[in-house]
C-alpha cells in the first residue's frame, strides 16, 4: 500500500503551505542522488516519492481531494494513472533549490532526458513553455455521457517573423560579453582573498546571443500571443479535481525549447435531485402511508431523465434505503455503471377533508387495540 505523503515529507495533516514546502526543500536536498548515500536507482526512487507528495499536497485542490479519498482519489489526478515526472509542476521550485549548488546536474537529467550542463547554462539553454491551466465545469448528465468542448486558450507562441530570435530578420550574433556562455565571471578582492562568482551577463541577459534591432513584431521577445482552438473529451465518470493533460498546448518554449502543456481541471456541479457518491448515486423519495403499509410500485427519477418503477414491499419502513442497480454513474476508465440508491420518506398532507379526516381517525382508534396509531408513533 502506498505511504501516506503527510508521512514521507514528515508533516502533520494540518501543515500550512509553508511548512510543506520547508519540508520538500529539506529533503530534496537529502536524496538527492548526487549526493545521497545510497544507491542512485535508490535515491532517484525516494526523490520521486517525496516529490509526488509534494505535487498533491502543495496544490489545494489536490489536497482536499487527497484528505477525502486517499491516494485512490488522486490517482486521476496523473496522466498515466500514476505519478510520473511529466505530472511535477514545480520545476521553479527545484531550479530554485538547487541554484548555485555546482555538480547537481543529474537531476535535470531526470526531469528532461538531456545534458545538465545546458540548465547550468542560463536563459542560453533551451527550456521547455510555461504550462497552463483551465478550470471547466460540467452536469451531472455529462458526468454520465461525456463531453467534447472546444476551448479558447490563449498562450504564447514563438515569432514567425523572426523565428523566435526577437531580431530583426532573425539577424542574431553572439555575445560579445560572455562569448555566448551566458554567465560572466566577476573577480573581487576581499580581505578574505580573491572572490570569483558567476553571474548572468548584463549584455544579453543571460541569454547568449544579441541582436542589432529588435523584431518589429514581436519587439524583441521572440513570443506573440495568440488564442488556440483546442479540442478536449471530458471522458464519462470525470469527477471534481480530474485532471486531463493536452501535450504541447501551452506556452512556447525557449530556445527552441519545447512548449509546456495544458491542463484542464474538471469541476462536477451540484445536482438539485441527486447526491454523488463516487460512481453510485442517492436520492429521496417521498410516498404515503398507505403505500408504505401495503406495498406498490412507485415511480423514482434517474440520471438518465426516465422514470424508473421501485417495487416497494409491503411494510416498507420510513429511512430505509433501496437500490437499483447499474442505474448510477460510468466509472472512470471501466465503463461499468454504479448504483442507485433511494432513501424512502413519507408525505403527511397539511390539509384534510372531513372524510380524511373520519377515516384517520378510525384507523387510528383501531390500531393494535392499544390507542390509536399516531398515540403509538407518538410513544416510541
Amino acid at each position: 500500500m502506498p505511504r501516506d505523503y503527510y508521512e514521507i515529507l514528515g508533516v502533520a495533516k494540518d501543515a500550512s503551505q509553508d511548512d510543506i514546502k520547508r519540508a520538500y526543500r529539506k529533503l530534496a536536498r537529502q536524496h538527492h542522488p548526487d549526493v545521497s548515500q545510497e544507491e542512485k536507482s535508490v535515491a532517484e526512487e525516494k526523490f520521486k516519492e517525496i516529490s509526488e507528495a509534494y505535487e498533491v499536497l502543495s496544490d489545494e485542490e489536490k489536497r482536499k481531494i487527497y484528505d477525502q479519498y486517499g491516494h485512490a482519489g488522486v490517482k486521476n489526478q496523473f496522466s498515466g494513472g500514476g505519478f510520473s515526472w511529466d505530472d511535477f509542476t514545480h520545476f521553479d521550485d527545484l531550479r530554485d533549490i538547487f541554484s548555485g549548488m555546482g555538480g547537481f546536474g543529474s537531476i535535470f537529467d531526470m526531469f528532461f532526458g538531456g545534458s545538465s550542463q545546458g540548465q547550468r547554462g542560463g536563459r542560453s539553454a533551451p527550456r521547455a513553455g510555461e504550462s497552463l491551466r483551465y478550470d471547466i465545469e460540467i452536469s451531472l448528465e455529462e458526468v454520465l455521457n461525456g463531453r467534447s468542448e472546444e476551448l479558447s486558450i490563449p498562450h504564447s507562441t514563438n515569432c514567425e517573423s523572426c523565428s523566435g530570435s526577437g531580431a530583426k530578420d532573425g539577424a542574431v550574433e553572439t555575445c560579445p560579453e560572455c562569448g555566448g556562455a551566458g554567465q560572466v565571471q566577476m573577480v573581487r578582492n576581499s580581505s578574505f582573498g580573491r572572490m570569483v562568482s558567476v553571474v548572468e551577463c548584463r549584455k544579453c541577459q543571460g541569454a547568449g546571443r544579441t541582436f542589432k534591432e529588435a523584431c518589429p513584431r514581436c519587439k524583441g521577445a521572440g513570443r506573440v500571443q495568440k488564442t488556440s482552438k483546442i479540442n478536449v473529451n471530458i471522458p464519462k465518470g470525470a469527477e471534481t479535481g480530474t485532471r486531463l493533460r493536452i501535450a504541447g498546448a501551452g506556452d512556447a518554449g525557449y530556445n527552441n525549447g519545447p512548449p509546456g502543456d495544458l491542463f484542464v481541471v474538471v469541476h462536477v456541479r451540484d445536482h438539485p435531485v441527486f447526491r454523488r457518491d463516487g460512481a453510485n448515486l442517492w436520492v429521496d423519495l417521498t410516498t404515503t402511508y398507505p403505500r408504505l403499509a401495503l406495498g406498490g410500485e412507485v415511480e423514482v427519477p434517474t440520471i438518465d431523465g426516465e422514470k424508473a418503477k421501485l417495487k416497494l414491499a409491503p411494510g416498507t419502513q420510513v429511512n430505509s434505503v433501496q437500490r437499483m442497480s447499474g442505474k448510477g454513474l460510468p466509472r472512470l476508465g471501466a465503463g461499468a455503471r454504479g448504483d442507485q440508491f433511494i432513501r424512502v420518506g413519507i408525505k403527511v398532507p397539511t390539509k384534510l377533508s372531513k372524510e380524511e379526516r373520519e377515516l384517520l381517525k378510525k384507523l387510528d382508534g383501531k390500531e393494535e387495540g392499544k390507542g390509536g396509531l399516531f398515540e403509538n408513533i407518538r410513544k416510541k
